[in-house]
């Protein structure tokens, strides 16, 4: 091998080595969306976050009439650039939800749509949805009743799949007619922080009407 030959092998190892790591980091990333969300044209990523200026504390959904003041360490990560027709349930990475990436990697998003249900209605609605189009229990964990911006809502726990480790909380609260869906989980495996991080984000949701 002459030493011209022998230099650019050596100039390449490093780039080598970065295409090797960031196929590694997206197929893990690939994996972990498709057990977790239903679409199959993700148009959301994390990664987003990273570029939210962190003066930025204050949230506005252009489509679904919620404002979130962003607690520490969350950040927004994307608007949602379609509405939700309120069928089926939508994951992290659809382009119907608002979504946001908060402290030790733990997620949330949302999302809402006109209903006639009540409350209890829509919960079970909402637990079926997530049976139906995700690995997830058909019976939540936990329900628990809490309020979102004054109104009352009830918090699901489940894991997905069953006995996984991946706790996924949904949040569901209707008001005048809309009911809203904030849903949380951590898609690098849930951590005792998660839950109480969901619940600051959620403490901070104001509904515009």
């Amino acid at each position: 091998m002459n030493r011209i030959h022998h230099q650019r092998l050596v100039d390449q190892v490093p780039a080598l080595f970065v295409l090797l790591i960031v196929g590694a980091v997206l197929a893990g990333c690939a994996s972990s969306a498709g057990a977790h969300t239903a679409s199959a044209s993700p148009t959301h990523s994390p990664a987003l976050a990273a570029s939210t200026p962190a003066a930025a504390r204050t949230f506005t959904s252009r489509h679904y009439g919620y404002t979130e003041t962003l607690p520490a360490g969350w950040a927004s990560a994307a608007q949602a650039t379609q509405q939700w027709d309120g069928k089926g349930a939508p994951g992290y990475e659809d382009s119907v939800v608002d979504l946001f990436q908060g402290p030790g990697g733990v997620q949330a998003w949302a999302l809402a749509a006109p209903t006639k249900e009540s409350l209890a209605a829509y919960a079970k609605a909402t637990i079926r949805a997530a049976h139906a189009g995700h690995p997830c229990p058909a019976a939540p964990q936990t329900n628990q009743a809490i309020t979102i911006g004054g109104a009352p809502a009830r918090l699901l726990g489940m894991q997905c799949p069953a006995g996984s480790g991946f706790l996924v909380e949904t949040a569901v609260t209707i008001r005048h007619g809309t009911a809203f869906v904030f849903a949380s989980l951590n898609p690098s495996g849930t951590t005792p922080t998660d839950r109480p991080a969901f619940r600051n984000f959620l403490a901070g949701i104001t509904f515009q009407r």
